[in-house]
This record gives structure tokens, sequence and C-alpha cells, in this order.
């Protein structure tokens, strides 16, 4: 190996018969049973994770990855069984969002029970495999649970590890041998992969012997960088066989001609709804609109398909087009109604004749502030509640909806079961992005992944284009990672110190190791630590209470009072938006508290704005 990525991208893939000869018997016969071959990247992954290599594995949605990089966890299950008093979580998997943690977590169960009872068949030890997941999301009661009592596999996200690492929730990690990060390429370019993979090495700190790192993505370039950042200073397999992957992208205008919107692009960006265009100083109409030719059309390639993801770049579009699509959905229902019947009274509708009932009776129309669910579209993104989400998500997998109109919070390997085709409301914000959204179409191995994209005007139509163009390519963009962010360095110190004394030589080779830090100066350390342990540089940094205790003869690091606290309530990344809850209305308790289910939140700005 001559650096720290050693790619095998290229190779020949390993004959399946030779693969899969490393698992035990029962899993095995449940994976020959379940699936017809392994794909390649399975071949790959499963070659490197059984030699004991670090592995990342690129591959196209609907590939098998998530199964790639947990078979041979599993199956480890079988062979080194555990024993009785011996609980400790021995797979670790870090998931970018809540929502695919809970996601993977239910694609687990059919492998669990198959290799169990696959081994009970064979009179073998059947392996009592437990799934936990811990994320912003977990009741504190939970959460204790999970401390005094680990799962064999934890699903959690970056930030979730980071306070585990930082309070007596670690004890629980000591068992750890494999770390999955999914979706990789998400957070290796941010601040928050830089925060990660302080905490991965912190991780390993704590064992024995350091973890077996898994890396999975659909869209990563360069491979090299990102395989970096996985190992920092250790050697990873990159697995990143051929894509037979098939892409059905449609660039579609739904005007004969954008320049016959007589008022300019800036005026076409009022959003759905804006039939009427712009108004002038006096109140006239300027010019036309084209977000109703949008909307009818994505309403006519909705009704044609059994289930469709439409993606919208912002929340506020997201909510108004689910609006305005559920209207368009009624007021053909009613006009076809009135058609068949014409002496029916208003509002009568004929049932659709695929089984399909037209849009329930809400407020704003978009679903999202009832407890019952909208029969054609629903809205979907990062302000709608957990509770909430989780309803829209299994309405549009059992087919009780036909679209769901998201943000970027369905954008990444979620599976949302057997999706038809999927719809970009202008340019996706960048080509791997685009991947990942028209991905969910499709999403099972082998099967085509239908796109339609509506530009909303001129220049976004050349936006889009390209990305189409390059999306068939494979031609997505270049991350790098970022190089020495002190800030993350600054809140990784003082949760370190928090649980225990450091050397701070050793501390600095800690932080080096990872990727990010790789080519952290002394100076820019030091410097970090004077102004942790109070040596500002000027008197007005003198009101900054100090966090740490740094003693430079014996060179050790130590915590002040308050440390620990400061670290777990201002750990991550994730910058604090200024939320309201949104709850449904209904009479609240007698202490003030919201009576109704909670809907989501909405941004504090909105707030302020309608005071």
């Amino acid at each position: 190996m001559s650096g720290p990525a050693e790619t095998a991208a290229g190779t020949a893939t390993p004959a399946a018969d030779v693969v899969l000869g490393r698992f035990t018997e029962p899993t095995r016969a449940w994976f020959t049973g379940a699936f017809e071959a392994p794909t390649p990247a399975q071949l790959g992954a499963w070659d490197a994770i059984s030699s004991g290599r670090h592995a990342l594995v690129i591959a196209p949605t609907g590939s098998g990855k998530t199964l790639s990089s947990f078979l041979w966890a599993l199956d480890s299950f079988v062979r080194e069984p555990a024993t009785e008093g011996t609980a400790a979580t021995r797979v670790l998997y870090v998931s970018p969002l809540k929502a695919l943690g809970v996601d993977v977590e239910r694609n687990l169960r059919a492998p669990l029970v198959g290799i169990t009872q696959t081994a009970a068949h064979q009179g073998r030890p059947v392996p009592r495999v437990r799934v936990g997941v811990r994320s912003g999301d977990t009741p504190a009661a939970e959460r204790r649970r999970l401390q005094q009592d680990p799962p064999d596999i934890l699903i959690t996200t970056p930030e979730s590890l980071y306070l585990m690492l930082t309070s007596q929730a670690r004890a629980a990690l000591a068992g750890v041998r494999t770390v999955i990060v999914d979706e990789v390429h998400a957070v290796a370019g941010t601040k928050r992969g830089a925060h990660l993979a302080v905490s991965l090495e912190r991780l390993d700190a704590l064992l024995d012997t350091p973890v077996q790192r898994i890396g999975l993505s659909a869209t990563v370039e360069p491979a090299a960088e990102v395989a970096r950042f996985l190992g920092g200073t250790q050697p990873v397999t990159v697995v990143r066989p051929a894509s037979a992957k098939r892409w059905d992208l449609t660039v579609t205008v739904p005007v004969p001609d954008l320049t016959d919107l007589s008022s300019p692009a800036a005026a076409h960006d009022l959003g759905p709804g804006s039939s009427t265009g712009g108004l002038g100083d006096e109140g006239a109409v300027t010019g036309g609109s084209i977000w109703p030719h949008v909307e009818e059309r994505i309403v006519d390639l909705v009704a044609e398909r059994r289930s469709t993801l439409v993606f919208a770049n912002s929340r506020r579009l997201a909510e108004r087009l689910t609006g305005r699509l559920n209207e368009i959905w009624e007021a053909r229902a009613e006009a076809a109604a009135a058609a068949e019947h014409p002496d029916a009274v208003p509002g009568f509708r004929t049932p659709d004749p695929t089984g399909f009932h037209g849009p329930a009776q809400v407020a704003g129309q978009t679903g999202t502030g009832s407890g019952t669910v909208s029969d054609f579209a629903r809205a979907h993104h990062g302000s709608v509640s957990k509770e909430q989400r989780a309803i829209v998500e299994e309405a549009l997998k059992t087919g009780q909806i036909r679209c769901v109109v998201a943000t970027s919070s369905l954008e990444l390997g979620i599976d949302m079961g057997a999706v038809d085709q999927v719809i970009q409301v202008e340019s996706p914000p960048s080509v791997a992005s685009g991947l990942q959204r028209v991905g969910r179409a499709g999403h099972q191995v082998g099967e085509v992944s239908r796109g339609v994209f509506f530009p909303k005007h001129r220049g976004d139509l050349v936006d889009t284009a390209v990305v189409a163009e390059r999306m068939t390519a494979g031609r997505i963009e270049s991350l790098r990672i970022p190089a020495n962010p002190l800030d993350i360095l600054a809140q990784q110190t003082v949760a370190a110190v928090a649980v225990a004394d450091l050397d701070a030589q050793g501390w600095f080779d800690l932080v080096r190791r990872s990727a990010p830090f790789a080519t952290l100066p002394f100076s820019a350390y030091e410097s970090v630590l004077d102004l942790l342990a109070g040596r500002y540089p000027s008197d007005e940094f003198a009101e900054l209470r100090p966090r740490i205790l740094w003693d430079r003869e014996n060179g050790t690091l130590a915590a002040r009072p308050g440390a620990q606290r400061l670290a777990v309530t201002s750990g991550g990344t994730i910058p604090d938006r200024g939320l309201f809850g949104v709850f449904l209305a209904s009479d609240g308790g007698a202490d003030g508290t919201p009576g109704g289910a909670a809907a989501g939140d909405t941004a504090e700005s909105a707030g302020t704005a309608s005071a």
C-alpha cells in the first residue's frame, strides 16, 4: 500500500463462490435463497471487509450497498455468538440523517430474521441480535436503557456519537469492532465531517484495537479524497465497480416558448399559485407565469403513475406546490363528477378508477395540518414533525397517496419503496444531488431510475440541461475536505478533557490522525489551547471564561468546572435555526402546554413577521 487510499476500482470482481464461501452456512444459505446473485459492489465490499480492510463502497442507488456493509458484521454474530452477561455494541452505524437511520433499522429486520431462522433450522446456536437507535429524537429513558444494556448494533448520528463519547455512555462503545458511515459524501466536505473524523479517532482511542471503517456512497468524487477522510492515516480499499445503472431523464418545458412569457425571468419566481404574474405600480398585471403550466403538467404525470416523489429546493416551495397540486386534483375531480352527474350536489366526486379518492379536505390542502392522510399529495421536509413525516412516508409506500413533495429530507438513501418516478422542480442544487434524488425511483437492483425536470425560466433551463447531461455521464462535483477548522478543534478539545485529563502532545497526535487535521501546525494547536485556557491576545477577550487548565510544565490538559455541560449543550456544527414549534389546534393543558399533536416547526422570522 503506497498511501492512505488503496483503490480496487477497475480490478476484476472476485468470484462469488469464493467470497460467499467465507460466510457461515446460515448466512450463505439465507442470502442465496433470498437473492439470485450478489452484485459486483457486494462482492467487492465483502472481499475487502472479510479480509479486515477498511473499505469505501461507491455504487449507484439500488445496488445493495447497505447489505454489502452489514452482512459480514451480521455473520459475525453467528461465527462468534455473544456470551451471557457480556452485552456490548459491536457494530456502530453512523447516518447523517435521523430518518435514514430509522430506515436502515427497519431494513435490517429481514436479514436478521432470515439468518437466525436458517441457523435454527440447521441446529446451530441462534444468535439474539438486538438493534438500537440513538439520535436527537430518542427519549431520555431510552438513552439510559441503551447505555445500561447496549444493543449489538447501534444506529446513530455524528452528533449523538460525539455526545456518547463525552459522557458515561462511552462505556457502551467499548466493544465496537465495525463502524459504518453511510452517505459519507454528505459530510466529508463539511465541518460536520471534520467533527465526525475527530470523533472516530476518539472512539479508536477507547479501544484495544481500532475499529474497521466502512463508508458508503452513491455519489463521491474524488474517491481518493473521500477514502482519506474515512481512514485518516490508515489505508482504505475503494470498491467502485463499473456502474450499470440506467437513467431515463427528461427535461421538459410545459409551454411552447419561454420567451412568450412577457414578464422578466424574476417575475416567474413568484411560486406556485402565481397564475396572474407580477403586479405593477398601479396593481395592473405585468406578465404571465410559468407556474400554472408546471402545476398542471405535474398533476398529469402523477396521475399516470402509482407513486411519485416531487423534489423542491425549499420548504416554502414544497408547501405551496403541495397545496396547488391538491387544489388542481380537487378541481378536476369535481369537474369530472359534475360532467358525469350534472344533478349531483356541489362537491360530489366519483371515485377515481385507480382506487384513489381525491385530496382530503384540510386547511391549506398540504396535508401537514391534519391527522389524516391526504390521498393525492403531502409535503415532507425538516420542519414537519417526526411523527408526521413517518405517516407521509408510510402512506406513499402503502399506496395511500400518490405523491410526496419533499426537500432534501428524502434525498439520501431512504428506501421509499416502489417509487415509479421522480419530478424535480427547478434545477437540482448539484449533480450529486440530482443523482441522489432521481435515484429514489427504481431503487432496486437492475431497475431504471426515471426523472422529469421542470426548469422555471430560461436561465434555469440551461442549468438543468447541464446537470442532466452530467448526471448521465456520472460527472459529479468534486469535494474538498476542510483543512484545520480550529473551531472544531476547540470544541472537541473541551469535550475530550471533560471526560479525562489529556496529555497535550498525545491529544495533538490523535487529532492529526484525522484527515481534516493532518496538516495542523503545532503553533495553531497551541493558539487554540491558549484561547481555551484563558491566555488571550488582548484585554478585549477578558470576559471570556477559560474552559480548560493547561499545565505547560507537565504538558497536561484538564477540564474546568462546567466544561462537560458546555460540551454536551453546544456540540456539533448544525446551527440553531431559532424555530417555533407548531401544534394542531386543540385545548391545551392547565399548565399552558400545547394540547394538540406536534405538526412540526416554523422559522423564527415567520413568527415575528406575523406578530
